[in-house]
């Protein structure tokens, strides 16, 4: 049932090792939420990526539901990095419109890209070394026995 490796944490569990997992020279961060409820997390670092697998279990009050992980990492993720209550607002809508459409949510935080001149670091874009926040898409199918009824789709 669960893929090697793969760690089982409950809700508040997943939030927790999401937002331990963020170091300082982090760039990306995206909570891959696949068919079935497991939700791979990818910490993107110059030196490498970390890529691990989790199944959210039944937490004290039995909520095992994979997306109310999935937000409340979100939500914590906004605590650590500056992200703005805005951004994180915005990312939650977009991943429960994906949810209601019938695919596969994505948030996705990146710094923005600049480039290391012998003059100084340089922005390709405005905002050089500020935090983006937006949800992606997957194909594939969302539901699981798992969610709970807030994120139950009709």
């Amino acid at each position: 049932m669960f893929g090697r490796g793969t760690r089982k944490v409950t809700v508040r569990g997943f939030a927790d090792a999401v937002t331990r997992g963020i170091r300082p020279d982090m760039t990306h961060l995206y909570l891959m939420y696949q068919v079935g409820g497991t939700v791979i997390v990818k910490w993107e670092e110059p030196r490498g990526d970390r890529r691990k697998p989790f199944r959210i279990v039944p937490d004290e009050d039995g909520n095992a539901c994979p997306h109310c992980a999935v937000l409340l990492a979100v939500s914590k993720i906004g605590d650590v990095l500056p992200l703005g209550d805005e951004r994180v607002e915005r990312v939650r809508r977009e991943y429960l419109s994906v949810l209601d459409q019938g695919m596969l949510p994505c948030p996705a935080i990146g710094r923005s890209p600049s480039l290391d001149t012998p003059f100084g670091t340089m922005p390709l874009i405005i905002g050089v070394g500020r935090w983006m926040a937006e949800c992606h898409v997957g194909h594939g199918d969302p539901v699981t026995a798992a969610d709970c009824a807030r994120h139950q789709r009709a």
